[in-house]
């Protein structure tokens, strides 16, 4: 019995094909062309013209869920989800009328429907086939689950890349051209993305000749480091210069061993760069600062001090003199040293004034004392006692005018040879003024008013203002207030 003759096929355009061989004469039984239809790594769906499906291969089962006899006479449409069933109807049709071969990756976003209602990914190649005079459609389906999986990762991890301020820069190790930057790195160097794949790091690296760069790559190259890390500047697209910091890591190595690419991680540290220099000029500041607080603490604790018990002992030894000529050298002496005492003392308010956004309530207890010893026998010693510095605002606006006040009074009614000032911080903020005169008494022999003062100041803050007389003569002042109200 002669051969079955074999159907003949018609290519999209019309054209009838070259007859092909029957399948028997090529060995190939049903069961082993059915065996390579089932054996496609892609699914395999052949409808006609109308939709209907008449042919589905195992891959196909396995992506949807469905034996292939539930599938055989029915509509492809019923393998999609349903908001896309309408509009496939009229894919159809278009189709129909003008038959084309559409491969994989066209650019259409398509999902499959499995049998169970979940739905993935998928593309599809299109092939029409005329049998005689009936127009089929062969379509290849593929599950593109995983390859869609790992492009959101990949966009997830883009983004990422793109939101950090640092720049990122992947090169070639051959060509050293750029094949990946960041957002950062656009934005650092000033370039269009276009531009800086078309160029290398030595086009934004003027500190670097081609063979001093690969230089610095050999370590990498060569597996004797796994990173390097150095401060350079890049230029921008301006001409700029900017200093940046730069890690630089070896990527995967090929098959020759030879770097497939690497990474360049690039701070730019101009922010950091300024802060340093700001810091050091701080710290160049506090040492001056520093020195001369250390000069005028000097001065007013031990020059001060020594030339005042000096100029104390002439006065002493002023008054049992008999000679009227030595006895005015020596006034004259004592007067020498009270100028020269206010001489320091304006070199003292010199030195702190240095300092002066930070000198806190010490430097205007000095301005007080200091303005108040024009009227005294002799000018205030001042000494501190505690974390001065947190006396606040609310404290400070009382503790002045009490001082101011206090001196005031040791001048018009103390008649005192000597005053001494302390402010100390402990649990409370304790002022005391202390002189040498002829007592309490005398030094209320006044209308009282100021001590009023004094003392509607310390009540308002919740403390007290006292006064006694010194063990060994003159008047003690006293005025408290509670620690709480320092900041």
């Amino acid at each position: 019995m002669a051969a079955e003759e074999p159907a003949v096929l018609h290519s999209p355009e019309g054209r009838t094909a070259e007859r092909l061989r029957p399948l028997a004469d090529l060995g190939l039984r049903d069961d082993i062309v059915w065996s390579l239809v089932d054996a496609a790594p892609d699914g395999i769906v052949m409808a006609d013209e109308g939709g209907n499906i008449l042919l589905v291969n195992r891959q196909t089962e396995t992506q949807f869920g469905y034996d292939r006899g539930e599938l055989l006479g029915r509509s492809v449409d019923d393998l999609l989800p349903e908001r896309f069933r309408q509009v496939h109807r009229a894919h159809r049709t278009r189709y129909r009328a003008e038959p084309r071969m559409r491969p994989m990756g066209a650019g259409i976003s398509l999902f499959g429907r499995r049998k169970d209602g979940t739905e993935f990914p998928l593309e599809i190649s299109l092939s029409p086939l005329r049998v005689d005079d009936r127009l089929m459609v062969v379509a290849a389906v593929r599950d593109i689950t995983d390859r869609v999986a790992i492009e959101a990762e990949a966009e997830r991890v883009g983004k990422l890349l793109d939101a950090t301020h640092d720049g990122l820069f992947i090169f070639d190790g051959d060509t050293l051209r750029f094949t990946y930057v960041n957002q950062g790195a656009i934005e650092q160097v000033g370039y269009e993305l276009e531009q800086l794949l078309g160029m290398t790091p030595l086009h934004i690296a003027p500190e670097f000749t081609e063979s001093e760069f690969r230089a610095l790559l050999a370590p990498l190259v060569g597996g004797d480091a796994e990173s390097t890390q150095y401060l350079t500047v890049h230029r921008r697209s301006d001409g700029t210069d900017i200093p940046v910091e730069v890690m630089l890591q070896v990527e995967q190595a090929t098959e020759t061993g030879r770097p497939r690419s690497f990474v360049a991680a690039v701070r730019d540290v101009r922010e950091r760069i300024e802060t340093e220099e700001r810091l050091r000029e701080t710290e160049r500041e506090l040492h001056t600062l520093e020195d001369h607080e250390r000069i005028a603490r000097d001065l007013h604790d031990i020059v001060i001090q020594q030339l005042f018990a000096s100029g104390m002992t002439l006065q002493g030894v002023w008054s049992r003199i008999k000679d009227p000529d030595v006895a005015q050298r020596v006034a004259t002496v004592v007067d020498d040293l009270d100028r020269t005492i206010r001489e320091i003392r304006s070199v003292i308010f010199g030195l702190q004034a240095f300092g002066e956004a930070s000198r806190g309530l010490r430097q205007d207890v000095m301005v007080v004392a200091s303005e108040a010893g024009e009227h005294l026998a002799s000018e205030a010693r001042v000494h501190f006692d505690g974390p001065v510095e947190t006396i606040g605002a609310e404290v400070a606006a009382q503790l002045l005018p009490t001082l101011r006040e206090a001196l005031s009074n040791v001048a018009r009614h103390a008649r005192a040879s000597a005053v001494e000032v302390t402010v100390a911080v402990d649990d409370d903020v304790v002022l005391r003024v202390v002189d040498d005169g002829v007592g309490i008494q005398a030094a209320r022999g006044t209308s009282g008013r100021g001590l009023h003062n004094m003392a509607d100041r310390a009540e308002r803050l919740g403390g007290r203002c006292e006064f006694r007389d010194a063990p060994d003569g003159g008047t003690v002042l006293e005025w408290t207030v509670p620690a709480t109200s320092t900041r």
